[in-house]
């Protein structure tokens, strides 16, 4: 009898990221899979469809919260370790409407202004003062001895003999942390995989560690061992699934997304940024030098999941003249998906992107992992990388996962907003990218065989369970 596994799926981003790459495809050939999720998610009916799908699993809210203010504490604990650590902070907090301000009357202002909030605000002052050297071992005691593992999961775990719990993870929730305490108790393995680029340098610190990680590359081993205290031998970079496809498409031609004219993507970000003034400044730019740039476009594609933001974020069309929607998005808002908004259930389909990225002549945005998306798709690259004047500061001094990405062919960081002009014309000027030399810069952020991802996940976890 074939030996089983448990993989847990906490998010419906885990859904589109994980289930429908078939990540899990090359491991099911060895082992039988059962896959638990979330009741909570959105997509329960993609779920239920899956021929491995066992059962929806409950959380407790309450329990939840309170995970919620350790993994809040122990960011601020280690915000020496990463600087995004305290950007999160100062980003919840508030604390940019203070640090933003100049001169020390305004800020003194600012500060009074500030304070009655950050009372309140359970991410604000509170995370500070149970956070502080004194505080904080009392508090955490007394959280982590009021923070039980969920019923539902330890019923599951016990009814199966299991040689692995497996799980998605961006390391900054409840079930991850359950499961790696129950795999201690029954002895067997816990692999969890971090989803995304910035996941171990913005989040928080494990507070119990997995047996095994798996990583994008050797960054984010590094940061596994730096930041979280990781043994380099639980770390093993295996990369991501959902971009395999990059790779595999890299000699498809491409299908141009904006009727055959030559264009600029400029991609959104999740995280506040004022996207349509870098907009409207990219195209006076482009009609200062008409002659030079009278037929590039720009296709606009807002994040999915925007978060809000000070500055007006709603795109209308009758504000640009070189400016359109992203045909995706667009239907998506058609269909009444608002910006500024998350909605869960709305999970671009992942082969959407590479044609994007190779109809475009240069990509640009905000700090997002789309810039990296591009990179992967040999296009050059102008990641914004300065103050937007309404937000806190998104630079690469926060984050972090950033450093080295000037390294990559084609990509590079604006970090005054007067450079922006000439950043454009470097972008849609450089000569072509080719794979090798890209590959040796991105091989450092992203681990990639040949193989790909579900056949390294497959080797991985072999690998683990012999033992």
């Amino acid at each position: 009898m074939r030996e089983r596994l448990l993989v847990a799926i906490t998010s419906d981003n885990y859904v589109r990221n994980y289930l429908r790459t078939d990540a899990f495809s090359s491991v099911a050939g060895d082992y039988n899979i059962d896959i638990v999720a979330d009741e909570s998610l959105s997509l329960k009916d993609e779920l239920r469809e899956n021929p491995h799908f066992l059962q929806f699993f409950k959380t407790n809210p309450t329990v939840s919260k309170r995970h919620d203010l350790l993994f809040s504490l122990l960011m601020w604990r280690n915000r020496k370790k990463s600087d995004t650590f305290r950007y999160r902070w100062i980003r919840n907090a508030g604390w940019d409407a203070v640090t933003s301000q100049k001169g020390p009357w305004r800020r003194g202002v600012a500060f009074l202004r500030w304070l009655p909030g950050a009372v309140v605000n359970p991410k604000g002052l509170r995370i500070v003062f149970l956070g502080s050297f004194i505080v904080f071992p009392i508090a955490q005691y007394l959280l982590q001895k009021n923070l039980p593992i969920s019923p539902d999961l330890e019923r599951i775990v016990g009814a199966r003999e299991y040689k692995a719990l497996v799980f998605p993870s961006a390391a900054f929730d409840s079930v991850s942390v359950d499961l790696a305490r129950l795999a201690a108790l029954r002895g067997t393995k816990s692999l969890c995989l971090i989803d995304n680029w910035d996941n171990l340098t913005s989040k928080t610190s494990f507070w119990v560690r997995p047996d095994h990680l798996g990583v994008w590359g050797e960054q984010t081993k590094e940061q596994a061992i730096r930041i979280h205290g990781f043994d380099a031998s639980q770390v093993h970079p295996i990369g991501t699934p959902r971009f395999d496809q990059y790779f595999a498409k890299r000699t498809e031609t491409a299908e141009n997304t904006d009727s055959g004219r030559p264009y600029l993507l400029f991609v959104g970000s999740a995280m506040p940024f004022d996207e349509l003034g870098a907009l409207k400044a990219i195209e006076h730019f482009l009609d200062s030098q008409a002659a030079k740039f009278a037929n590039l476009r720009i296709i606009y594609r807002p994040h999915p999941w925007q978060q809000k933001r000070n500055c007006p974020a709603d795109f209308n069309a009758n504000s640009f003249s070189r400016t359109t929607l992203d045909p995706q998005i667009a239907s998506a808002y058609k269909n009444g998906f608002q910006p500024e908004a998350t909605d869960p259930a709305f999970q671009p389909e992942l082969d959407y992107y590479p044609g994007l990225f190779r109809g475009a002549q240069a990509v640009v945005g905000p700090l997002t992992t789309m810039l990296f998306e591009a990179a992967l798709s040999l296009r050059p690259v102008v990641g914004l990388a300065y103050s937007d004047g309404f937000h806190s500061n998104t630079s690469r001094r926060y984050f972090t996962h950033f450093d080295g990405t000037d390294n990559i062919p084609g990509f590079s960081l604006c970090e005054n907003p007067t450079d922006l002009g000439p950043e454009i014309v470097r972008a849609v000027s450089y000569p072509p990218i080719t794979a090798a030399s890209s590959d040796a810069a991105t091989g450092y952020f992203l681990h990639r065989t040949a193989r790909g991802y579900p056949d390294q996940l497959a080797d991985l976890v072999s690998q683990l369970t012999a033992n």
